[in-house]
């Protein structure tokens, strides 16, 4: 995966294990503290600088989560926040809020890829007038994660909703590590400034702790033009 990244122009990574409720599973977090530093130790001659990260499943301990295993990117008041891909929790606002004002800085992880936020945009663009970032993920610009995926990225683009651009890599076959396509193609929604903008000046802020650049007041892509995102193979649980 670090060759195909190194192919695709990439030299820093966050790695974003997937973090679910901390105070139950400390003791597997410790297990995966261990792996990270053995992949660190490994990756050190790969052309590529790691950092680390975490994927955080929103639920109402995630402060805690955070400051117990230190799971905010590389030691920002930056995190990456996942949602469900039906579901966005109940009184998620306050939630959110309640995160900020404790100093942390919530980074949405693909968001195009929530039927919620897929099908009431407003919410998203509620939470990203609040403080919080979105990122979305390069395939889904592209379209290989299905057209209406797709139609969902290129509306919260050019509605000023996302900031950062991700490849989400899993592995090299499937869900490989590449941003280039996607870059590209963003491009062509926003602009080549912008779009370059969200895999470098803003990912490098973040790393340094610094503000984002701004890229404009957030707007309802639902307020703009008729908005309607069928996504049939599940239902939306909206809250």
């Amino acid at each position: 995966m670090a060759e195909i990244a190194l192919e695709d122009g990439v030299r820093k990574i966050v790695l974003t294990p997937h973090v679910f409720r901390l105070s139950k599973r400390l003791d597997e977090f410790s297990v995966l503290e261990e792996r990270l530093n053995e992949f660190l130790e490994k990756m050190g001659g790969a052309g590529i600088d790691f950092f680390r990260g975490a994927e955080i499943y929103v639920h109402p301990e995630i402060v805690d989560s955070i400051r117990q295993a230190d799971l905010s990117i590389n030691g920002s008041r930056y995190f990456f926040l996942e949602f469900p891909p039906d579901y966005v929790l109940p009184g998620v606002k306050d939630l959110l809020f309640s995160i900020m004002l404790e100093g942390f800085t919530p980074i949405i992880s693909h968001p195009e890829r929530n039927v919620v936020f897929a099908q009431r945009p407003d919410l998203l663009c509620d939470l990203i007038r609040a403080g919080c970032l979105a990122q979305i993920t390069a395939k889904s610009i592209t379209g290989e994660f299905g057209s209406e995926t797709r139609k969902t990225a290129q509306a919260f683009l050019t509605s000023n909703l996302v900031h950062l651009i991700a490849s989400d890599a899993h592995n090299s076959a499937h869900r490989p590590p590449r941003l280039g396509a996607g870059v590209e193609e963003a491009g062509k929604i926003v602009g080549q400034e912008r779009a370059w903008a969200m895999v470098r000046e803003v990912p490098q802020a973040i790393l340094d702790n610094q503000e984002v650049p701004d890229f404009g007041e957030p707007i309802d892509p639902a307020r703009r033009k008729k908005w309607m995102v069928k996504l049939p193979w599940r239902k939306a649980k909206i809250p």
